[in-house]
């Protein structure tokens, strides 16, 4: 019976990687993933909201633009703006009175 838990638990050992063994050889399910949601924090005030909807239109020359994610910091809020009918992802960093820092696209755009 020692010979079986020793083996037992170096094949746990050696699979833990893969598989999540507990110390007693038995196994357990790898824990779920928890669904991301986008946070909307409403500490993003509206003139950094505005100035970055703005922003990421003009750059994209397309006012089809929605904001699908904001982080509020006290140095500069980002907003990521979702564009176009695909909603293609563009971070904005803005600062709280609405100055916009810097405008990225969030896709792989290739060599452009």
């Amino acid at each position: 019976m020692k010979k079986f838990l020793v083996t037992t638990s170096m094949i746990c050992m050696t699979a833990s990687v893969l598989s999540a063994c507990t110390t007693d050889g038995a196994s357990q399910s790898p824990p779920m993933a928890a669904a991301t949601q986008p946070l909307m924090d409403e500490s993003v005030p509206p003139a950094a909201r505005s100035a970055c909807l703005a922003a990421v239109s003009n750059t994209t020359n397309n006012g089809d633009v929605e904001i699908t994610e904001m982080i509020f910091s006290e140095a500069n809020s980002q907003v990521t703006v979702g564009v176009g009918p695909t909603r293609a992802p563009w971070r904005c960093l803005v600062s709280n009175s609405g100055v916009v820092a810097n405008v990225m696209s969030l896709t792989n755009e290739g060599s452009l």
